[in-house]
Parts: C-alpha cells; sequence; structure tokens
C-alpha cells in the first residue's frame, strides 16, 4: 500500500512541474529542426516542405497553413542524410509557387520572401529585435545562456532529483542525501555528453544514451554500496535501475507531451 502511494505521489508531482520542464535527459535544442521565416505570405497559404536525398530520392514533409501575421516562422523537420529541400506555397486562390532548394544546416535558419519568391539561408533583418515581428524572444546573449543553461542543465537535474527522492522514499533508502550528491555529478556530465552525441546524430545520440543510461546505473550502484552499507546489494541496484529508468521515461514523457 506504502508503495502504491509513494508511486502515485511520484507521477502527481513530476505532473504538477512547469509547462517547460525538461527531459531528464534531452537537451535542447534539436538540430534535425529547421526554422524557416516566412514574410510577405498571405492569410491561408498551405505551406509543403520538400527534402532531397543524397541518393536523389524526395520526401513530402510537413504541411503548414500560414495565419494572418505578415511575419511568421515555422518549423520544418529534415532527416538524416537529406542535404536540400524547398517549399512549396499554394494561395488562397489556388496559386502554387515552388522555391528553390536551400542546403541543409542543423540548427538552420532560412527566410522565405513572398514577394521575391526566394528562399535563402539566414533570418531576416530584425528578427531579433524587440520589434522585429517575427516572434523571436528579446533577451540578450547573456539571457540566452542562462535561459539554456536551465533548460538544457538545471531543469534536468531538477526533475531527476525530485523522481529520485521519492524514488528513495519507495525503496526507504535514509539518508537520501547521498542520493542527490551521487545525481548532482552524473547527470549535468551525462547531459553534456548527451548533447556533443546529439550534434552527430540520431543513431549514435540514442547509442550514447543507451551506454550511458548503463554505466549511471552502475556507477550509483558501486557509490550507494559505499554509503549505505547496512542495505542489501541487491535492493541497491534494483533501487538504482527503477530510479534512473523512472528519470529517463517520466522526462521523457513530460518533454513529448508537455514541451
Amino acid at each position: 500500500m506504502k508503495k502504491r502511494i509513494c508511486i502515485l505521489l511520484l507521477f502527481a508531482a513530476l505532473l504538477m512541474l512547469i509547462p517547460h520542464a525538461a527531459s531528464a535527459n534531452a537537451p535542447a535544442p534539436d538540430p534535425w529542426e529547421l526554422s524557416v521565416y516566412l514574410k510577405n505570405v498571405p492569410e491561408g497559404t498551405t505551406v509543403t516542405a520538400f527534402f532531397l536525398h543524397e541518393n536523389g530520392s524526395l520526401r513530402q514533409g510537413e504541411i503548414y497553413t500560414s495565419g494572418s501575421a505578415k511575419n511568421q516562422k515555422i518549423g520544418v523537420r529534415f532527416e538524416m542524410d537529406e542535404k536540400q529541400f524547398y517549399l512549396t506555397l499554394t494561395a488562397p486562390d489556388g496559386t502554387e509557387t515552388q522555391t528553390n532548394a536551400a542546403a541543409i544546416e542543423p540548427y538552420g535558419s532560412y527566410m522565405f520572401d513572398g514577394e521575391t519568391n526566394a528562399l535563402t539561408a539566414g533570418k531576416p533583418k530584425g528578427a531579433d529585435s524587440c520589434t522585429g515581428g517575427i516572434g523571436e524572444a528579446c533577451l540578450s546573449c547573456g539571457a540566452w545562456l542562462l535561459l539554456y543553461a536551465f533548460t538544457g542543465f538545471l531543469m534536468p537535474v531538477a526533475v531527476t532529483f525530485l523522481v529520485e527522492w521519492l524514488t528513495a522514499l519507495c525503496f526507504k533508502i535514509r539518508p537520501v542525501k547521498y542520493v542527490f550528491a551521487i545525481n548532482a555529478i552524473t547527470n549535468p556530465i551525462m547531459n553534456l555528453l548527451l548533447l556533443i552525441a546529439y550534434a552527430f546524430g540520431r543513431l549514435s545520440y540514442w547509442i550514447v544514451l543507451a551506454a550511458l543510461e548503463t554505466a549511471v546505473v552502475f556507477i550509483e550502484y558501486a557509490f550507494y554500496k559505499k554509503k549505505y552499507p547496512d542495505r542489501s546489494h541487491r535492493r541497491l541496484l534494483l533501487f538504482s535501475i527503477t530510479a534512473n529508468v523512472l528519470s529517463l521515461l517520466i522526462g521523457g514523457l513530460l518533454a513529448y507531451f508537455i514541451l
């Protein structure tokens, strides 16, 4: 009965996290999402993205409908080995426009101007200013760094602390300070390594994630054996596995459904 209450408290507490809660093991931003700024595009225009694979094949991607704002920003996702993309825009009166192909770069930003029908790399003038009207956040470089540090590292640590603290309560692990101590070391290091792996492709990210999660489980287990000598080694191993799996799964679910 107590274990069920602990699990319910765990989920309830996590669901109360702020909407920008980050995954415990999924640093942002996403290198496979391109930012496309639409300028002078009529309201109600349908925008379709097409991606060109290096072997010459073509894939239709996302479809968007422009809103009432004169300048808008959309995000389009590409896949590994896709080297170029272009857009087709269908106006409300049925007129169709196809842009030129642009080379794909991770974290890339592009601009389409409805007056010239050109798709070019880079942001439009004023996109990063407070009065640009594009919808970009007005933050200084220092503020962006603080925000990135919070969402990429501090928030994942906080989520992990909460998950593993409640899991420790369920396993009757005392004192909990040792759980906090080891996670304050392993979690930021793991997220930094994942961030590096993220830049090299999705496959490498998932391989590194699996390897790091396994390593963290056994590193924390070895640490717990020293700090909790009166506890069963099997119970400590089960706690380490459970805590890390919950941290990964719940953090991932929060990122998927809330972010």
